[in-house]
């Protein structure tokens, strides 16, 4: 929790991506099993449990939580019944059952082998499941300045285009998928659905063959496709609130 004072801001920060999604009604009521993974205090878990539909009057979801850390649990308060405690290493298979949601709010980052980690994770999802990711860059602009960090236990300089190769190669739809990354913030979030294909050897696959597989947004083709290689001020994507937008350095 390097970029905020306590789990409150951490949680009002998720909160932003959370509300986003409970508008999308369909997908939302669909799902009944949620995984988070770094679920630190375990209130994004909390919303998870309590969410509702967005009727009048609302119905709870009812969705079974797993609350993910290689720590004990922290929470500082009575967990709900349907929030299940699993102190675990995310990066090793760790859930009992596939869920229909992976939640991962400022702790991918911390992941020592990030490819192997969301090659597990595609085994956890069901097909068609929502993987969410949000977190900071240690490389970004910030007011016309580059701004370049050393955190602790982040061993790599994760980059937009980074992500999307390491999420495609491992089964993630980045074709019809939604990321954001703002002008002067470090956040980079990514929501990519699981699809039916299986994870590919990361040493051969090629961006080509992640285009030819179908899995990366035409933005991303047509700068393959003119350049020879792909440039992330050619990358257009929508975001949970149905807009389209730059992906900004």
């Amino acid at each position: 929790m390097f970029l905020f004072n306590n789990a409150h801001e951490s949680h009002a920060h998720s909160l932003i991506v959370l509300n986003l999604l409970k508008e999308h009604d369909t997908f939302m009521e669909s799902i009944s099993r949620v995984a988070d993974m770094g679920a630190g205090a375990g209130m994004d878990c909390v919303w998870w449990n309590n969410a509702t539909t967005r009727d009048t009057p609302s119905e709870p979801l009812n969705l079974k939580v797993f609350a993910v850390d290689r720590v004990a649990p922290s929470f500082d308060f009575e967990l709900p019944e349907r929030v299940v405690p699993v102190t675990r290493d995310f990066e090793k298979p760790c859930l009992s059952t596939t869920v229909d949601v992976i939640w991962c709010h400022d702790a991918f980052q911390f992941a020592l082998n990030p490819i192997q980690t969301l090659k597990v994770w595609n085994t956890q999802l069901n097909e068609n499941g929502l993987l969410y990711i949000g977190m900071p860059l240690l490389n970004y602009n910030k007011y016309n300045r580059w701004q370049s960090y050393g955190r602790n236990f982040q061993y790599y300089n994760h980059s937009f285009l980074g992500l999307v190769y390491m999420l495609a190669v491992n089964g993630f739809d980045c074709r019809d998928a939604y990321f954001r990354k703002e002008t002067d913030d470090p956040w980079l979030h990514a929501a990519v659905f699981k699809t039916a294909q299986e994870p590919r050897d990361p040493a051969t696959t090629t961006w080509y063959d992640l285009v030819e597989a179908g899995l990366l947004n035409e933005s991303l083709v047509n700068s393959l496709r003119t350049f020879g290689y792909v440039r992330e001020q050619d990358a257009l994507f929508p975001w949970l609130d149905k807009a389209l937008y730059r992906i900004e350095p």
